[in-house]
């Protein structure tokens, strides 16, 4: 069984250390890490190199042009990574000790009923702040999260509820996600769309198996769903329309839901996320 993590990493020193010694320490030890450094101008790049030199298991990526963007970075490391079972890596957080172990029992237990179909595991995260200070305990009850609804095909295409840092999958869905649009959002929900619009399984852990640090450089954070978002999301009125367009134009760009269909599961999952 082969096992791949794959990281994308750009000025991330500050982090990345502590990230790959939770790797290393992960009590599934067959795994390889595969890094592509989006032109960082800080010392990543050095850190990077001593943690390749001293486990074999670590190998950086040169075949990937710089500055793709995290999104493109991460389909472009999945296109050119051969294995069965794909782990996305983020540079600022901390994997549990068993994390990989708890998470590919699940996966493997699947794939053995459902061998020919995609497949994702997700679980649950722990939102920390940059000294590791435990925020909230569930990342998905602060956000409002509900995986069981979300799974559906129509309303998974308004909201993106497989963290790229807390899901595994399967070979299959990697084939089903590939080529890939030049305009995907993020790499995790189009790895989720793929798997649902073809007919694969997600299935959620409801426990925690990652710190999910929240920092201020952080790419995309996690949200708490309280009135003071929803607040924000009036004030700040202009960007959430811009956000919602491209958006809606992406998923036009794939034939995906419309814009009332789009509003309507906006309307409806806003009422219940928090209930």
């Amino acid at each position: 069984m082969k096992v791949s993590i794959l990281l994308a990493t750009y000025n991330s020193e500050k982090y990345v250390r502590e990230l790959l010694d939770s790797l290393i320490l992960q009590t599934y030890t067959h795994w390889n890490l595969v890094i592509h450094d989006d032109g960082s101008n800080d010392s990543t790049l050095d850190i990077l190199n001593e943690y390749a030199k001293s486990d074999k298991r670590i190998s950086i990526s040169t075949n990937i042009p710089k500055r793709s963007g995290a999104a493109k970075a991460f389909m472009e490391l999945l296109y050119s990574t051969d294995a069965d079972y794909y782990f996305f890596c983020d540079h600022d957080d901390i994997w549990l000790p068993d994390k990989m172990t708890k998470m590919l029992s699940v996966m493997v237990s699947m794939a053995e009923k459902q061998s020919n179909i995609p497949l994702i595991v997700h679980t649950d995260l722990k939102v920390v702040d940059e000294n590791l200070q435990i925020l909230h305990s569930s990342f998905w009850q602060s956000s409002g999260i509900k995986p069981h609804i979300l799974k559906k095909k129509g309303i998974s295409q308004v909201f993106n509820f497989v963290t790229g840092c807390a899901m595994c999958f399967n070979k299959n869905a990697k084939n089903v996600s590939l080529p890939y649009p030049d305009n995907i959002p993020m790499h995790d929900w189009w790895v989720t769309l793929c798997t649902i619009e073809n007919l694969g399984e997600i299935f959620e852990i409801s426990e925690p198996y990652i710190l999910y640090r929240q920092h201020s450089k952080n790419e995309v954070g996690a949200k708490t769903v309280g009135p003071s978002y929803f607040l924000h999301k009036i004030w700040d009125f202009k960007h959430t329309l811009r956000k919602q367009f491209e958006q809606i134009q992406f998923l036009k760009s794939i034939q995906g839901i419309n814009f009332f269909q789009y509003y309507c599961y906006k309307i409806y999952y806003t009422f219940i996320r928090k209930i």
